[in-house]
């Protein structure tokens, strides 16, 4: 991954790679999918390191309650693609390629379905769907955003972030209110 943020999502980061691992630059035609295996790896691994990340955090999330908890998750997640955000776009259009969609919809499934579940969530109703398509919405907008944001520390994709989640929030609690007819 350290040449995805010089070269980008594409076929050069796989031959830098490979000529860094000693092995002739023609060597990454064994990596299986190409630049999408790359992509796929890329978010298997991050998914990994978002659990480790999570364990560490474990006092912090119970002292919040669920909404605060989806908030900081769903941050801690999107904060795993700054160091590559500015060549993200290259990976969103890779992904968005007909023969990538889906993998790139399953990654999307799990990273909304490991910020429910890490938050606590372990509803066995239609809310368990409605919950993970939601924040699957508002993660991909906010990931989409942070591509373009150029404010210090991403302060404006946090406020993108914090203004979607209080609109779901807000949202569920009215249809709650109305009896669930909307």
């Amino acid at each position: 991954m350290p040449f995805v943020a010089e070269y980008g999502w594409n076929m050069e980061s796989l031959m830098q790679g490979a000529k860094s691992l000693g092995y002739p630059s023609v060597a990454h035609g064994v990596f299986p999918g190409g630049v999408s295996g790359l992509i796929d790896a890329h978010l298997a691994y991050s998914r990994e390191l978002f659990v480790e990340q999570v364990k560490e955090k474990k006092e912090e999330l119970l002292m919040l309650n669920m909404n605060e908890r989806v908030k900081l998750l769903t941050k801690l997640r999107l904060d795993m693609n700054k160091p590559y955000i500015h060549k993200w776009p290259e990976a969103l259009a890779v992904m968005a390629q007909p023969s990538n969609v889906n993998m790139s919809l399953k990654h999307l499934g799990d990273i909304a379905d490991d910020i429910w579940y890490y938050a606590g969530d372990r509803s066995a109703d239609m809310n368990w769907y409605t919950k993970r398509a939601s924040l699957a919405a508002i993660y991909s907008s906010a990931d989409i955003f942070m591509t373009q944001d150029l404010s210090p520390q991403y302060t404006e994709t946090e406020k993108f972030l914090n203004r979607r989640l209080e609109q779901a929030a807000w949202i569920g609690s009215s249809t709650r209110q109305r009896g669930g007819r909307f």
